[in-house]
């Protein structure tokens, strides 16, 4: 058998994409768990993805919005949870990472957290950042 090697494409690495409503309504979502995040200083950053393809042929620029996420980062750097929004629930969908003996990497636990419960998702991330410790 031969080991191929693929490229991630777009939809692999950003998500399928929403309309521009959508990613405005996620976005804010997520500003209101930025905002209690801040305001306990925790170190964390809302990326809101824009693809743009501008044509070669000169018929015009094409945008898609892909879903934004809120990642949450230790002091040090490393990373302690992403936050998006499920796309049929409109929940937060909260990752949290996990690491074995020796600081190895394992999948993250990933919890559900109401979208009317933005304040479930600090505690959630302080709870995992106090594992990781």
């Amino acid at each position: 058998m031969t080991l191929t090697h693929t490229t991630a494409t777009a939809e692999d690495v950003l998500g399928e994409p929403v309309s521009e409503e959508v990613a405005e309504a996620q976005s804010a979502a997520l500003d209101r768990v930025l905002a209690l995040l801040e305001a306990d200083g925790v170190n964390a950053h809302l990326i809101k993805r824009i693809w743009i393809e501008a044509k070669t042929n000169g018929s015009g620029v094409q945008k898609q919005w892909h879903p934004p996420q809120l990642v949450i980062f230790a002091d040090g750097g490393w990373r302690i949870a992403t936050v998006t929004i499920g796309p049929r629930s409109g929940s937060y969908a909260v990752e949290l990472a996990r690491v074995g003996p020796d600081n190895e990497a394992r999948h993250d636990r990933i919890e559900m957290v109401p979208s009317d419960h933005p304040n479930r998702v600090g505690l959630l991330v302080a709870q995992n950042a106090g594992a990781l410790a």
